[in-house]
């Protein structure tokens, strides 16, 4: 097998979608993240056994939490769940995590499909997906984590009228993400022009990667689409 076929699939007919899950870590610093994990922790499997009363936002694939933290501080009303599976990233979340004292919080160590198809139907309010990795070369795309798989759980997950946020600074992976939504024909933008999709959303915080990326002079996009309840009326026009 070609290196770049190494660990393609996490499951039978499952692409891999993410990259490293680590840098190396000692078998005692792997000890001390599982040990700050343990309060946050949540397994995919047990996803489906909590009971959420509030407002339900779920981040997949969200390195060190900086935006989904700083959120989960402001809206303490509301209950998060973060889901990562890169270690050195979710080191960085425990200590923001625990330095804001922060109650209403839960961290997935798991693949992302993975969870979303433990938790309840229509138990969420929102589903984020910021900076995925974008898999440039046209062999890698097939391993992009917005497609129709992701789209499915979000429909199934989401409640009526949820929401879908993705943010994404490669002009490619935006075209991407507008073909594979208006495909799949269940969730229509709440932009009515393709400007308001460069304006951050009021609950945004910036993370070191967008602002590395705006300094290298990448364009970040922030498109907001809204689950559409009746299927048989809408067919999505692209904004593009």
């Amino acid at each position: 097998m070609k290196n770049d076929e190494k660990d393609l699939f996490v499951k039978a007919g499952r692409l891999r979608s993410f990259g490293r899950t680590s840098s190396r870590l000692t078998t005692q610093d792997q000890e001390k993240l599982d040990n700050k994990l343990a309060p946050y922790r949540l397994n995919a499997e047990d996803a489906g056994k909590i009971k959420f009363e509030n407002k339900l936002i779920v981040e997949i694939g969200m390195g060190n939490g900086a935006c989904l933290a700083n959120r989960a501080q402001n809206e303490p009303e509301n209950q998060f769940i973060g889901c990562e599976v890169y270690k050195n990233g979710l080191n960085t979340l425990v200590n923001t995590l625990n330095q804001q004292n922060t109650q209403n919080f839960k961290i997935c160590h798991d693949d992302a499909r993975d969870l979303l198809e433990n938790l309840p139907e229509n138990s969420v309010d929102e589903l984020i997906v910021l900076y995925p990795d974008p898999w440039p070369k046209n062999k890698q795309k097939k391993r992009r984590i917005v497609n129709e798989e992701l789209l499915n759980l979000g429909d199934r997950i989401l409640k009526d009228d949820g929401i879908l946020f993705i943010a994404t600074d490669i002009p490619d992976y935006m075209m991407w993400i507008l073909r594979e939504v208006y495909t799949h024909n269940t969730f229509f933008p709440t932009a009515i022009s393709p400007e308001e999709w460069a304006t951050a959303p009021t609950w945004w915080h910036s993370t070191k990667y967008e602002q590395k990326a705006i300094k290298q002079g990448r364009k970040p996009w922030y498109m907001t689409f809204k689950k559409n309840v009746d299927k048989s009326n809408t067919k999505c026009d692209p904004l593009v």
